[in-house]
C-alpha cells in the first residue's frame, strides 16, 4: 500500500498506539503508525526522572495479549521502556512506525471519505485516524514563586531530571504531594544529601510491599506453561478491586479516611498525620499516589516532610507560609503537566473543528468528527484496561465498515457539561478544554462488558 491508499494512520507509539498496531496488524487492515519521537514509549519515553514508575499493577497494566510477568507488582520507567519495545518489536510493528515524524493536521473529507494527515515528512491519505497521541503536554506545569530569582541553587522540573545524576553533597526539596514527588523523593533520598518533601496540602498515601503476592506467581507461573486463561482472569480481578475500592472510597469517605490514617499511624506521630497526612478533600476525589520504602524512609529520617504554600525563596531556602524555613541546594518541582488531548488540528470538509469541551463518546469517538477514534483509559486505574477493549472495538467497526461497504461513522456533537471523575489540580486548571465524557460508567470492569455493540449504541454508519 502507497501513502495515499492506507486504511488507517495511528497517531503515536505508546501504549495506545502499539496496541491499535498489534490489532490492526490481526485484521488485515492497512496501517501506518506516526511517532514524533525516535523510539517508541509515549510518556515512558520522555519522563526519565528518578524513581519513575507505574503505579498500577504491571500485570494489569501491561497487554492483554502480551502480559509482563515479573516478581514486582509495579515497574520502573525503564522496564517498561524495555517492555514497549520488545512488544513492537515482537509483532513486527517496528517497520509500520515512521519516526520522526510528528503529524501537524488532518483534514476529513465527506467527498472522499477519507483523511488527509500532514506531518513534518509529508502528508498520509487513510480512511480511519485513531489518536493515541496520550493526554500530557510536553510542557510542564511551573507555579510562579515569588523572589525566585534569587535563589542560588538549581531549580528543575521532574520532568526535565535526568534519573541518572546524584546529589551526594547536596540538599534537595522535591515541591509537589501527587505521584511524581511520592516515587521521585524515595529514589532521590538514595543519591542525596537530604530530601524534604514540600507539600502545599497533604495527598492520601498509600505505600505497597512490590513483590507479586503468591496468587500473582502462581497465575503467571501457570501462564509459562501455557495456560492462559488465569493471567486474564486475574486481570479481570484486580480491574474490578480497583473499581470496587474507587466506588466505595467515594460513597464512604469517613471510612475511607479511618482507614488512611490507621495505614500512617505506626509511622508518624498523631501531630504529623493530622498536618501532613490529613487531606482537605475526600478519598478517590484526586488520584492516590502510590508509595514504595516511604514509610522506612520516614522513620529513618532520610525523608522529612513539610506543609504549606511556598511564600517566597531565599538564597539558599523556600520560606513556607508556616514561617518554616526550609534550606535547599537543589529544588525539584513535582508539579506535574499540562493536559493536552488533542495535540494537532482536526478539520472536516474545510472547517476547523473546536475541540474545547468537545464530547467523547464511550471515551471513543468525539462529536461531529467521522472515523476518528481517540481511545481514553480510566483516571483512577490502569490506562490499558479500558483502552484495548476500546481499540479491539474501534478495529471491529472498521472491519464491519469494510465488510458492508459503509462509508463514515460518527457520533453527534453534543454540548454537555464538565463532570470529571476527579479532581486534581491538572485537571481542574485544563478543564475548560478537556473532552466530556458520555456513554460509560468510567468503571472499565463494567463498561468492558458493553462496549462491543455496533446498532443501537450511539454510532451512526453511512
Amino acid at each position: 500500500m502507497t501513502d495515499r491508499d492506507l486504511d488507517v494512520v495511528v497517531v503515536g507509539a505508546g501504549m495506545t498506539g502499539i496496541a491499535a498496531g498489534y490489532y490492526l496488524a490481526r485484521s488485515g487492515l492497512s496501517f501506518a503508525i506516526l511517532e514524533a519521537r525516535d523510539e517508541v514509549g509515549g510518556v515512558w519515553s520522555t519522563q526519565r526522572w528518578h524513581g519513575v514508575r507505574c503505579d498500577s499493577d504491571f500485570i494489569k497494566y501491561s497487554f492483554s495479549f502480551r502480559p509482563h510477568l515479573s516478581p514486582l507488582c509495579l515497574q520502573p520507567g525503564e522496564a517498561i521502556r524495555a517492555y514497549l519495545q520488545c512488544v513492537a518489536e515482537e509483532c513486527g510493528l517496528v517497520p509500520r512506525i515512521r519516526f520522526g515524524t510528528r503529524v501537524l493536521r488532518a483534514s476529513f473529507s465527506h467527498t472522499s471519505g477519507r483523511w488527509s494527515v500532514e506531518t513534518s515528512r509529508g502528508s498520509l491519505s487513510a480512511r480511519f485516524l485513531v489518536n493515541g497521541n496520550g493526554y500530557f503536554s510536553e510542557e510542564p506545569h511551573v507555579p510562579a514563586f515569588k523572589d525566585v530569582e534569587r535563589f542560588g541553587g538549581e531549580i528543575v522540573h521532574a520532568s526535565r531530571l535526568d534519573g541518572r545524576r546524584t546529589f551526594h553533597d547536596k540538599k534537595v526539596v522535591v515541591v509537589g504531594s501527587g505521584s511524581t514527588a511520592i516515587c521521585c523523593a524515595p529514589a532521590l533520598a538514595r543519591v542525596s544529601k537530604s530530601v524534604v518533601i514540600v507539600q502545599r496540602s497533604p495527598s492520601y498515601i498509600y505505600e505497597i510491599d512490590n513483590r507479586a503476592g503468591a496468587l500473582v506467581r502462581l497465575c503467571q507461573h501457570l501462564y509459562r506453561l501455557g495456560l492462559r486463561s488465569p493471567v486474564a482472569l486475574l486481570r479481570g480481578v484486580l480491574q474490578a478491586k480497583d473499581d470496587a475500592i474507587f466506588v466505595a472510597f467515594r460513597r464512604f469517605p469517613r471510612a475511607a479516611r479511618w482507614f488512611f490514617r490507621r495505614h500512617w499511624a505506626r509511622t508518624v506521630d498523631a501531630r504529623a498525620l493530622e498536618r501532613h497526612f490529613t487531606p482537605r478533600y475526600g478519598p478517590w476525589e484526586q488520584r492516590i499516589p502510590v508509595a514504595i520504602g516511604l514509610k522506612e524512609q520516614l522513620r529513618s529520617g532520610r525523608i522529612g516532610i513539610r506543609t504549606g504554600h511556598i511564600e517566597r525563596f531565599t538564597e539558599d531556602a523556600l520560606v513556607l507560609s508556616t514561617r518554616e524555613v526550609v534550606e535547599c541546594d537543589v529544588c525539584v518541582l513535582a508539579t506535574g503537566l499540562e493536559l493536552e488531548f488533542f495535540k494537532l488540528e482536526l478539520h472536516v470538509d474545510g472547517d476547523r473543528v473546536p475541540l474545547e469541551g468537545i464530547n467523547l463518546y464511550k471515551g471513543l469517538m468525539i462529536g461531529g468528527v467521522p472515523n476518528y477514534f481517540h481511545p481514553m483509559g480510566s483516571w483512577h486505574s490502569a490506562w490499558t484496561q479500558r483502552a484495548e477493549p476500546l481499540i479491539r472495538l474501534a478495529v471491529r467497526i472498521m472491519r464491519h465498515m469494510k465488510r458492508r461497504g459503509l462509508r463514515t461513522v460518527a457520533v453527534e456533537r453534543r454540548a454537555l457539561a464538565p463532570a470529571p471523575g476527579i479532581t486534581p489540580g491538572y485537571v481542574m486548571r485544563a478543564l475548560a478544554k478537556l473532552p466530556r465524557i458520555h456513554g460509560t460508567t468510567n468503571l472499565p470492569s463494567i463498561d468492558n462488558l458493553r462496549l462491543t455493540r455496533l446498532h443501537g449504541s450511539g454510532f451512526t454508519f453511512s
